[in-house]
């Protein structure tokens, strides 16, 4: 499981994206300049299959998605 904040830093920071609305059990995060939208749960943590897919669809690599996800479990 990995915390949605560390996500969320993640997205912002790294990838882009900025918070656009929230939906009753989402936040849409839209990549500035782009088309590309992403649906973030409002859960407080978030399984890892979710966050591998995300990253992998904003086209993060798949090292860096590893070692994103080692740093967010400790």
């Amino acid at each position: 499981m990995v915390r949605r904040e560390a996500f969320i830093n993640k997205i912002r920071r790294d990838l882009g994206y900025s918070y656009k609305n929230q939906q009753l059990r989402t936040q849409l995060w839209k990549k500035k300049g782009t088309t590309e939208r992403m649906f973030v749960p409002l859960a407080d943590l978030l399984e890892e299959d979710y966050v591998t897919g995300a990253l992998r669809q904003a086209g993060v690599p798949d090292a860096e998605i590893k070692s994103f996800l080692a740093a967010a479990k400790k």
